[in-house]
């Protein structure tokens, strides 16, 4: 990506349309509502997640002009006339610009930034870096990619992250003991 350009977050998929309108059930990776940084009037970069979507594989710009949370977050896009023109759209993912995000408080940080963080032992030994991350539906999952290239999957759990350091940009990881 250049760098003028701003990092996209990917924050939501979209499969369903809602109602005959172009209004569209959006599924939030975060599915805390109080916390999403969605708004009316925000523009958003929408994705296709398949050849069926219309949408060009760069992104394309679109403007939130309706949002309702509830048991389903709705949304409407400017220039969406109704079901059939929001059809060809779909299938998509939402992606945000990484500084439209709240800041945070002290001590705190979004998964997204630990991406490419160090990952060491409790000795300080580094063990390899921080790949990405995935939720189940019950709890965070990093994936790390250790020093040898191999590839672990593991729950944010204490148990096995018990420190990440802002400063220095490392994530403390205590290896989990295989028995046969």
């Amino acid at each position: 990506m250049p760098e003028n350009e701003p990092k996209l977050i990917k924050i939501a998929d979209v499969f369903h349309p809602h109602g005959i309108k172009g209004e569209v059930e959006l599924r939030l990776l975060n599915d805390n509502h109080d916390e999403s940084v969605l708004d009316e009037g925000m523009t958003v970069h929408l994705f296709p997640l398949n050849e069926k979507s219309t949408l060009s594989p760069k992104g394309e710009a679109w403007q939130i002009i309706k949002l309702r949370f509830g048991n389903k977050v709705i949304c409407q896009f400017k220039g969406v006339v109704d079901r059939t023109h929001l059809e060809k759209l779909l299938p998509f993912e939402i992606r945000v610009p990484r500084d439209e995000f709240p800041d945070t408080d002290d001590n705190e940080v979004y998964l997204v930034d630990l991406v490419d963080w160090d990952i060491i032992s409790l000795e300080g030994e580094k063990l390899g870096h921080l790949e990405g991350f995935s939720d189940n539906g019950m709890q965070y999952l990093f994936e790390v990619r250790l020093r040898d290239g191999s590839r672990m999957t593991l729950p944010y759990v204490d148990a096995f992250f018990p420190k990440i350091n802002t400063e220095d940009k490392t994530i403390t990881m205590v290896m989990p003991e295989y028995t046969e």
